[in-house]
Parts: structure tokens; sequence; C-alpha cells
């Protein structure tokens, strides 16, 4: 008999094994008030499986994407840690060298730390290390100066390969019109030298009676030579005239070198201001000079090369212009480039420059 609950409703709804108990329905048949899942074609296996499937492929995305990550971040810290290793071993800093490190480096690598003049400053304990001539690493002084004197490469190396010799004495003739960067070169070249108190600068134009006084001073710093590390003397300033002088001073350090105590190095370096209207001839007249004298041209600057001059001066005396201005004074200075290269352009920045 049909059962009813009080709202009048068959039990066979809410008891469907009844139904089927009295129909004669078997296991695993469906009713139809029930969803039958085989019908619609969502096998809850297969569609578990997949749900698993994606899961897990996210997952491993999400694994391989962050490990890539930390792959990229760990390549990068270790190129960051090496650069600064080599650039504050192999960069010269003889300023304070046990403050250099791999902050400095780094920051120098990015661009965010000027970079001064080098002092000739070294902090060895070992004396007689200090005064080996091997000390002198001209390689890494003529790479600092590559950065400081601009446009003049041929120049410079033909100046390093000069200096870099095997003899007790060597000797160098800067020639070029004035303010293409010889006298920055040779005070580079002092700045940077190991022994400072070995190092000396004279300007052959500098306020001296006559030329006997001048060459009684120039004998005193042969007389002063050291024993300890190398010699360095710059004579700067000279004209074609006082080329009888390289000769003379070349002479008084060689024959010193032959006395049983003359055993120091000595470099020398002669710096000539040339003409632009004379300059072939005055270059000409130069090239007798004595053969244990290496004669450096350095060349004419153009308008190119006041730009660069422009874009370095700007950045070292921490100034700005606007375009206007650095037009005006590049016109300025390329009126004079071939007499004075550089020089006035300096003149107009710190005058002009904000």
């Amino acid at each position: 008999m049909p059962h009813f609950d009080l709202s009048g409703r068959w039990y066979r709804r809410r008891f469907p094994f009844h139904r089927s108990f009295h129909q004669g329905h078997h296991a695993g048949d469906f009713l139809e008030e029930e969803e039958d899942p085989r019908q619609r074609g969502v096998l809850r296996r297969t569609s578990c499986q997949r749900y698993r499937e994606r899961l897990r492929s996210k997952r491993l995305q999400q694994l391989l994407h962050g490990l890539s990550i930390m792959a990229t971040v760990a390549v990068v810290v270790v190129l960051i840690l090496f650069l600064g290793i080599k650039l504050s071993t192999e960069q010269l800093d003889y300023t304070a060298p046990r403050e250099e490190g791999l902050w400095s480096g780094f920051l120098r690598l990015l661009g965010l730390e000027q970079e001064d003049y080098l002092s000739g400053d070294l902090y060895m304990h070992n004396k007689n290390d200090f005064c080996s001539p091997e000390t002198l690493d001209l390689g890494r002084i003529f790479r600092y100066m590559g950065r400081v004197v601009l446009n003049q490469e041929q120049a410079l190396s033909r100046m390093e390969r000069a200096l870099g010799g095997s003899g007790r004495f060597r000797s160098v003739a800067l020639l070029g019109p004035p303010g293409v960067g010889k006298s920055l070169a040779a005070d580079t070249l002092r700045q940077c030298f190991p022994w400072p108190g070995n190092a000396h600068s004279y300007s052959w134009s500098t306020e001296v009676p006559d030329g006997a006084s001048k060459f009684r001073l120039i004998r005193q710093f042969a007389d002063g030579l050291s024993e300890c590390g190398v010699n360095l003397l710059i004579i700067d300033n000279l004209t074609t005239c006082d080329y009888g002088l390289v000769s003379i001073y070349n002479r008084l350090i060689l024959e010193r070198e032959g006395e049983p105590t003359g055993n120091q190095t000595v470099l020398v370096v002669y710096v000539f201001n040339l003409e632009s209207n004379l300059y072939w001839e005055q270059f000409e007249l130069l090239q007798e000079l004595p053969a244990e004298t290496t004669v450096v041209n350095f060349r004419f600057f153009d308008e190119d090369d006041l730009l660069d001059c422009l874009a370095s001066e700007l950045k070292k005396e921490h100034r700005a212009l606007s375009s206007k201005k650095e037009s005006l004074l590049l016109q300025e200075a390329l009126k004079t480039v071939q007499s004075s290269g550089c020089k006035l352009l300096r003149r107009l920045i710190l005058q002009h420059g904000a």
C-alpha cells in the first residue's frame, strides 16, 4: 500500500529504494528524479583527474617561475661582486687604497661616483718592494690617463711604450699646440706616481732671471735624485728655441748613470708648445732631438673634440648649460681651436656655467 506523510506526498519520493523494490529495479539503476552522470557525459574520475592535472601543471609553472627569478637574482649578485672586486683591485686609486671596496667599485661602475685625480701615495710595508722599479705600473697609470686626456689615444700609447722601456734613463718630448692634453698627461703621470717625493715638475716660463739660473735649478733636481724607486722630472712650457736643453740635460743624467753610486732610474718628460701657424717648421726642427728621447706628437683638435671637452668639463665642474648657450660657447671656442685647443672652452664654461 502507498504510504503518505503528513503533507500527502508518497514515501517513495523520499525513499527511492522502496520504488525499486516494488517495481523490480536493480542495483546501479537511477530513478527518474535523479540525474544520471553517465547520460550527460561527465564521469567523476575523468573530471577529477583533469582538475588534478591542471593543478599540478599550474604549481609546476609557479615553481619554475620562482626558480628562474632566484637564478636571475643570483647571477646579478655574482656579476656585481665580480665587477666590484675587479674595479676595486685593478682601478688605480693611490689616494686611499684602504678605503676602496666593493661598494665604491660598484658605484663607480654605475657612474654614480666621480673619479678624481689619483695621488702618488703607496702603502707598502716592505721597503725593498717599495723601492723596486717594478712597482711602477705604467699600464694602470695610462689606463687611467686615457680617461682624463681626451682623444689622444695614439700619442698616449707611444708615450707609454717609450717610458716603459728597460733602460735606466728614458725620456719623451711631447709636441703639439696648446690645449690638446700634453701638460695634462704629464701632470696626471706625476699625480699617479708611486714615489711622490721623486716627482718634480718645472715650468720653463717661470720668472727666473736668465737661462743659467734655470739650468742651475734643473741641475739641483739631478743632484737630488733618489736611489729608492724611479725618479720623474717634467719640464713644461718649452718652446722650439729651447730644444738645446734636451741634449744638455740628457747628457747630465747619462753621465751620472756611469758613477759607482749612480743607480737611479730616471724618467724625463719635456713638453713643447708649438705655434699653429709655424707648426710644421717647428715640428721638423724638433725631429733633431737626441736619439734617446722619443718624440710624441699630440694631434690638433676640431669641433668634435670640442664637444667631448665640453661634456667632460661640465661634468667635472658640476655645471649645466642650456642648449642655446652651449651652441654659443662652441662657436666662440671653435674660432681658436687650432691655436688653443680646449683652453678657451674651459674658461668660457667657468664664466657662463650655472
